[in-house]
């Protein structure tokens, strides 16, 4: 018998992605395969910008954000797409601007958009580290084949081959680790966009990495989300020193991509708060609610019910603790 609640993650973004099928629009500046998007972000951190859009036949499934960094030794990948051609894509981008040996790639979360591509990477001489949170390797255990065949529905195969391909080595996301010169700070929220989160501040990059604890100008995944975890995440890590910040989804930014997203959620808490003080359901108040602005997000039509309905759980849920 299938456990439904371990399947609830992939069932909630399958039914947004059909939802929002009818809207997909290719264009011939649609990030893909044949156009990776890479901008350098610091003298050392190149990103290459996935696609707005849902995994498609247009964008090939690119819809992340990949990074690399380039250290005195070595090349370090920081989530290497949803699927194997993604992940060859970024090597090929990586070996039009360096030889180097690539060492280490490191999965900020489970979501798979973020860690199909670690099978591009497993045949490489020498054979990198490839590291995420226990947390992140036990829910990817569990929902790996099954995002597979997903990916394949909705780009139409351009997945084929793709395998499941787990971290090799565990990081707790609170180390500090120095790589061929280069110095790395992790950071585990507790929870935040997942509960197996890593962000990565690099320091003498003033660059930061936040995977999907940052959605830009994007509607925000919660579905698996503490919102107000999220919440919390974003304010400490303004606290950082940096001039950068690539977002797990929408254009590279600096500390006013992080303010935008603190707005929204404390935006949508405030109106979640408002109405289930007067009594209404999520669903009641789904339509009720004013974000302004943010209602231009991308994606916002299909992901805003998720959004709260995560809300209106930690509201209710900190209403009983009050009572």
């Amino acid at each position: 018998m299938i456990d439904i609640k371990k399947y609830i993650t992939i069932i909630g973004i399958l039914v947004t992605f059909l939802n929002y099928s009818n809207t997909v629009a290719a264009s011939k500046n649609t990030p893909s395969l044949q156009n990776p998007n890479m901008e350098k972000v610091s003298k050392r951190v190149y990103a290459l910008i996935g696609d707005m859009d849902i995994p498609n036949p247009s964008n090939d499934g690119f819809i992340c954000n990949s990074i690399f960094i380039v250290t005195n030794k070595s090349v370090i990948v920081v989530d290497p797409g949803g699927s194997v051609q993604i992940g060859e894509m970024i090597i090929r981008q990586i070996r039009s601007i360096t030889n180097k040996p690539i060492t280490h790639v490191f999965n900020t979360h489970h979501h798979a958009d973020h860690w199909m591509g670690n099978q591009a990477f497993i045949n490489l001489k020498p054979k990198p580290k490839i590291l995420g949170h226990q947390y992140m390797v036990n829910q990817a255990t569990e929902i790996g084949e099954q995002w597979v065949k997903i990916i394949s529905e909705l780009t139409k195969g351009k997945n084929k081959g793709t395998e499941p391909i787990l971290p090799n080595t565990i990081i707790s996301g609170n180390e500090t680790l120095f790589i061929d010169g280069l110095e790395l700070n992790f950071f585990h929220p507790q929870h935040a966009h997942t509960k197996g989160d890593i962000v990565i501040y690099l320091p003498e990059e003033k660059v930061l990495l936040p995977g999907d604890v940052l959605f830009y100008v994007r509607t925000p995944g919660f579905q698996d989300a503490s919102p107000l975890g999220n919440l919390k995440t974003l304010v400490d890590l303004k606290r950082l020193d940096f001039n950068k910040v690539v977002p797990g989804h929408g254009p590279v930014t600096d500390t006013s991509g992080l303010d935008y997203m603190i707005d929204y959620v404390s935006l949508l808490h405030q109106e979640v708060k408002k109405y289930f003080a007067e009594d209404l359901s999520d669903f009641e108040m789904k339509d009720k609610i004013e974000v302004g602005k943010f209602n231009n997000m991308s994606g916002f039509k299909e992901r805003f019910g998720i959004n709260v309905n995560r809300m209106y759980l930690e509201v209710e849920a900190a209403s009983f603790m009050e009572d």
